[in-house]
């Protein structure tokens, strides 16, 4: 009797583990191809170039000229939208010949009133600060003033830019005669 019962327990343990050979799952294998992803672009024009130059031009300026109002045209040819725009101003020397007082780059563009700046058809001259406390928007305030955040420029649209300025009349005596600066205006489109 053990010996049946040993050959009946060898045999079943032989079944078992013959039914756990042959169970199987299904499995079924398809592949994605082609997948591909790639970055949009942010591209800003100015004017339809990559840098306009000379926006502003005026030469033998005398007290009370005004230069402007001019415009640039912001447009972002990319595909991403930009999300906001920062404007940024810098200036150096330029005086002209013959220079009998030759005043600093900060003291001509204290004199530069900016009288026009718009972006968007928006005035944004009151977000310019009278850091240098001569009682008007100048050149000089542009460079020290936040100009960050200024609205959106979607992919494929532009915006327009204004700016005009004057040279202020009692205040620019005879030693600012043949002064003048070169103005930088940058322009930066974030997403």
């Amino acid at each position: 009797m053990k010996k049946i019962l040993g050959l009946t327990i060898a045999f079943m343990l032989l079944i078992g583990m013959t039914g756990i050979g042959t169970w199987a799952y299904f499995s079924d294998v398809e592949t994605s191809t082609g997948n591909q992803m790639t970055a949009g672009t942010l591209d800003l024009k100015t004017n339809d170039v990559d840098g306009v130059s000379q926006t502003l031009l005026a030469t033998n300026m005398a007290p009370g000229d005004t230069v402007g109002p001019e415009t640039i045209i912001l447009k972002n040819i990319g595909s991403v939208d930009g999300l906001t725009l920062d404007l940024a101003f810098s200036y150096i020397n330029n005086d002209g010949s013959p220079n009998p007082v030759p005043m600093t780059a900060d003291e001509t563009a204290a004199m530069l009133e900016v009288t026009l700046l718009k972006y968007n058809t928006v005035s944004i001259l009151g977000s310019v600060m009278d850091n240098n406390t001569n009682g008007y928007p100048d050149i000089q305030d542009l460079t020290t003033s936040v100009l960050s955040g200024q609205g959106r420029i979607d992919a494929s649209t532009s915006k327009d830019f204004q700016i005009a300025v004057q040279l202020r009349g009692v205040e620019t005596g005879n030693d600012f005669q043949a002064d003048g600066i070169i103005v930088t205006m940058t322009f930066t489109l974030n997403q």
